[in-house]
């Protein structure tokens, strides 16, 4: 189930189209018809439910979010902007992360518009190693988390909420957030006793 929440993740912050609001319905629908009824993040999964099908509200909302007045957009969805020092694209962490999907054959395609460090990239990097089980796969899980999504989806969940998005981006972010606590829980808490 990780790989799937993890796409959905992604899947949520990336540009809301007809067509990827409709495969995150159905994969949503999926999710939900088989998570227990105890998982963290359910209730916000069924409250995001009813968000899916505003597809043009979401796109002037993801624009005013995400790409509106570059580089200075409201809230930036690139790790090194908040890693780095200097608040810089493409900085070392992005070349980081780059490094670790290249371990894998992985590279993000140049006609998406995304870097390796933007939130879409690293969510998808991550549902790509839940699915595997390996100790080496295990220990790149670990090594995102701690390094890369631990270090910067606080502020950027932070930032998002602070720009008082539309219900979805809310509840979007109320998902990241339960789930990368949920990670930490299972991948690096354990390891640290």
């Amino acid at each position: 189930m990780r790989p799937q929440l993890y796409l959905l993740a992604s899947g949520l912050f990336n540009q809301p189209t007809h067509i990827r609001l409709k495969g995150l319905h159905s994969l949503l629908s999926e999710l939900l018809s088989t998570m227990p009824t105890d998982a963290p993040w359910r209730k916000t999964l069924i409250a995001l439910e009813s968000h899916l099908n505003d597809d043009k509200n979401l796109e002037v909302e993801y624009s005013r979010l995400f790409i509106l007045a570059f580089p200075n957009a409201t809230v930036q969805p690139y790790g090194s902007y908040w890693i780095e020092t200097e608040q810089c694209l493409m900085g070392r962490s992005t070349m980081e992360v780059k490094e670790m999907m290249a371990e894998y054959g992985i590279e993000v395609a140049e006609n998406t518009g995304l870097l390796p460090d933007h939130i879409v990239s690293e969510l998808e990097f991550m549902a790509y190693l839940a699915n595997q089980e390996d100790e080496k796969v295990v220990q790149t899980q670990r090594q995102l988390l701690e390094q890369h999504l631990v270090r910067w989806t606080p502020q950027f969940i932070t930032a998002l909420k602070k720009a008082e998005p539309a219900p979805y981006y809310q509840l979007a972010a109320d998902f990241l957030d339960q789930l990368i606590n949920s990670d930490v829980q299972e991948l690096i808490v354990p390891n640290r006793s």
